[in-house]
């Protein structure tokens, strides 16, 4: 693996670990292994690693909701695939959890990927939800989200990696899908 690539994903681990604000340079090459002249001469700043690696953990997120939306021909087996997915509750969602980064918050640049996926998701979510037949699909888009991110704060807060499950599976029997 080259050195470049050893760079973005120790950044990728840190970022989703600590948060942008948390991570210092020295972590990254301390995780990937590098030296110190390849981090500045791959990433000449802090915001330009910083804003790789979330443009990286997007496009992540990004393919697996993409295989998984596609991998179910049916509305409401996308959502009930969406809702039901194995997750790393108390690891919280890799890019929902930047979301109060201050550094994040203050640089466009390193909000605009994590907006971007969110925007994609709404987009996939849309004709789900509408196949369902409900009145308010952007409103329940919108509590699919919320739900999602929600469960990640509430399995932490609890430490209880069902958290997230139990309320994924609430919001199925709210839309009338069974979870299995």
């Amino acid at each position: 693996m080259d050195a470049r690539t050893r760079l973005l994903d120790a950044a990728k681990q840190l970022v989703w670990d600590r948060g942008v604000e948390a991570t210092s340079p020295n972590m990254v090459l301390a995780r990937s292994g590098v030296g110190q002249g390849s981090l500045y001469h791959h990433f000449g700043s802090k915001a330009a690693w910083a804003e790789a690696a979330i443009t990286a953990l997007a496009a992540d997120l990004t393919a697996e909701t993409d295989e998984l939306f596609s991998a179910h021909p049916t509305g409401v087996e996308q959502l009930r695939a969406y809702l039901t997915r194995p997750r790393p509750a108390l690891d919280g969602c890799r890019l929902g959890r930047l979301a109060f980064d201050p550094e994040i918050r203050a640089d466009d640049a390193l909000r605009a990927p994590i907006s971007a996926y969110f925007e994609h998701l709404r987009a996939l979510l849309r004709p789900a939800v509408h196949a369902t037949g409900v009145d308010d699909t952007d409103g329940v888009v919108e509590a699919i989200c919320a739900v999602v991110q929600g469960g990640y704060v509430t399995s932490r807060l609890s430490d209880d990696p069902d958290a997230l499950d139990r309320a994924c599976r609430g919001l199925l029997t709210l839309l009338g899908i069974p979870p299995h």
